[in-house]
């Protein structure tokens, strides 16, 4: 549908919310629901307030701080914003969001001079492990709460405790006060990834969400690019310590805009209400659940046998949560935390079941694509870093261009099709790499999989927003991130079992077995420890382990390509009806709902 005919299929006038004061007002729809709308505040009476009054709030910045100018509601339930205020707002979202993002990479190529300076090299990987741990786990959980509490006081909560834990992490006097302190900053970062896609779909109407998600995701994208060149530069010539130190001035800044300039609908009720409200039973099962997932994932083939009572213990509990949640959630909770509804939507089944896979194929190609450039081309650390930078590139210029398509087409399943698609042919030109494959080559490879990555990450998040109501948008934006956060946990265990059982089955046959255990846990050995006498057979042991992650991965890739195929042809301009359209993070007032029903006849 172009412009001219969506005008005319549109209803001659918008009902706009004036949610502050619980009133209904309506005004022409004249496409301009972006612009500053200080001017219509100071002319309409039931503001409440003179335009000599708001001139004089206007020119101070402090009053900035207190005032609640009333917030305006558009007909798919988006709020009303000034495209200043709007503007300053996404770049406090955009800084709290790349925040998040760095705390995920910046940290490894620290990791040998934090495991030497705690000496505790095994327990330096936890770093980031733990870190993950909480930021997927308590993504599904910030989302839900956020419809009680409200986002602004999500988001910044978030935020407090990301900087807390950073502080903590950067002042840590051991190895185990580190591990801790980014346990607690992993709670912020899942707060902070979820409520930043969640507000933006509050502030921004469904048809133009896409750029400003394409957008977000782009800052995603480049933060992950940065992350392990900040931290190795800190590391290399501050201290290491300067990693979570940095997060405490962006982190004020971020604060200061969505403090000032975010202004949502406050939620209903007394705080002891909104306490009551909380799921706590589908809360604890959800971390129960995912905690024992990941421990299990992290401890197989690593700390522990894959068979061992360790591994498998913690596994089988997992299965057990699950199991409770699925039945709690579908039969006793008040107001569950994963909504059973959102699994009888065929766009939100298609799109969680693609981002698990498509978490799986990239996040483990992600993670052993250095394994290929260190064992078998020869590179360091560094130098394999920067080998990555034109697909992570091809991410971020991908997110932006994705987002803008969905916002101009106003579709998303071609969008996301086309991802999955670049998805799988990335992923499976990766299986030609062999020793002698030119650079020119996983170059072009990494770009054609960036621009798959890149263009599926905003698009999945617009397909289960236009798909889930309005009541479940910010639990399905939460869920799509869990899925694709834990897909990519499963993909990297999957992938180090294949690894090891290919290496000793292959290695057995011509290596000692004092050099075949160094030779499958540290790729550095292979490099500079290993006798050159054995140095070529373990080149081609690696080649031919690292062909089967690759098979796997294009496996995954497929699956998800698949999945996108049931996603329907749904329009982002095709908007909800007023009455559907509820408050972001917060209940309608049954005075509110009476005056829609009557401002809509």
């Amino acid at each position: 549908m172009d412009e001219a005919e969506s005008k005319a299929a549109s209803p001659a006038e918008t009902v706009v919310v004036v949610a502050s004061v619980g009133t209904v007002r309506e005004r022409t729809d004249d496409n301009d629901i972006t612009k500053d709308n200080h001017k219509e505040e100071a002319e309409d009476s039931d503001i409440g307030n003179s335009e000599k009054v708001q001139k004089s709030q206007k020119s101070n910045w402090l009053s900035r701080l207190r005032r609640h100018a009333p917030v305006e509601i558009d007909q798919d339930g988006s709020v009303i914003m000034g495209k200043r205020q709007l503007v300053t707002v996404f770049i406090g979202l955009s800084l709290a969001l790349f925040l998040s993002a760095l705390d995920t990479t910046i940290v490894a190529t620290a990791l040998p001079t934090i495991g030497s300076d705690f000496q505790a090299y095994q327990a330096a990987s936890w770093v980031v492990n733990g870190y993950i741990l909480t930021f997927d786990t308590f993504q599904p959980i910030f989302s839900k709460v956020s419809d009680i509490f409200g986002r602004k006081h999500s988001i910044l909560f978030s935020i407090a405790i990301f900087e807390i834990g950073s502080i903590l992490c950067g002042a840590s006097t051991s190895i185990i006060m580190l591990i801790v302190s980014r346990v607690i900053a992993g709670v912020g970062g899942a707060g902070v990834f979820s409520m930043v896609y969640v507000t933006i779909s509050d502030i921004v109407p469904l048809q133009n969400r896409g750029k400003y998600q394409g957008i977000i995701s782009a800052v995603f994208a480049f933060a992950s690019v940065f992350g392990p060149l900040i931290g190795g530069s800190f590391t290399d010539h501050v201290t290491w310590r300067w990693n979570f130190y940095i997060n405490i001035p962006l982190g004020v800044a971020a604060t200061f805009m969505i403090f000032v300039y975010l202004h949502l609908p406050k939620p209903t009720g007394s705080f002891m209400d909104k306490i009551k409200r909380i799921d706590y039973g589908g809360t604890c099962l959800i971390l129960i659940f995912g905690t024992l997932l990941l421990l299990g994932l992290n401890f197989g083939g690593d700390t522990f046998p894959w068979k061992s009572a360790g591994v498998l213990a913690p596994l089988v509990i997992a299965a057990i949560a699950l199991a409770f949640l699925i039945y709690y959630e579908s039969k006793h909770a008040v107001e569950p935390i994963i909504p059973p509804q959102l699994f009888r939507l065929r766009t939100c089944v298609a799109t969680f079941i693609c981002n698990w896979f498509f978490g799986m194929a990239f996040v483990s190609l992600v993670y052993y694509l250095p394994t290929y450039f260190q064992v078998v081309r020869g590179d360091d650390a560094t130098t394999s870093g920067l080998r990555m930078i034109p697909m992570q590139i091809a991410m971020a210029i991908a997110s932006t261009l994705s987002g803008w398509t969905i916002s101009k087409w106003g579709r998303f399943k071609l969008v996301v099709v086309a991802g999955a698609c670049l998805l799988t042919l990335g992923t499976g030109l990766t299986t030609m790499f062999n020793v002698n494959t030119s650079f020119g080559e996983v170059y072009g490879f990494g770009i054609i999989l960036g621009f798959g990555v890149g263009s599926l990450f905003a698009s999945t998040v617009i397909a289960v927003q236009s798909a889930a109501e309005r009541k479940d948008v910010a639990t399905a934006t939460g869920l799509c991130s869990f899925f694709r956060i834990m897909g990519g946990a499963v993909g990297v265990a999957a992938s180090a079992t294949l690894l090891n059982n290919s290496l000793q089955q292959t290695l057995q046959n011509f290596l000692p077995p004092d050099l075949m255990e160094a030779t499958i846990r540290s790729t550095t050995f292979v490099r500079n420890g290993l006798l050159q006498q054995y140095l070529d057979q373990v080149i081609h042991a690696y080649m031919i382990a690292l062909q089967d992650i690759y098979y796997m991965n294009l496996g995954c890739a497929g699956v998800a390509f698949i999945a996108t195929c049931f996603l329907k042809h749904s329009s982002v301009k095709e908007r909800k009806p007023v009455e559907q359209a509820e408050k972001p993070g917060a209940e309608q007032s049954a005075e509110q709902s009476a005056d829609l029903e009557k401002a809509t006849k």
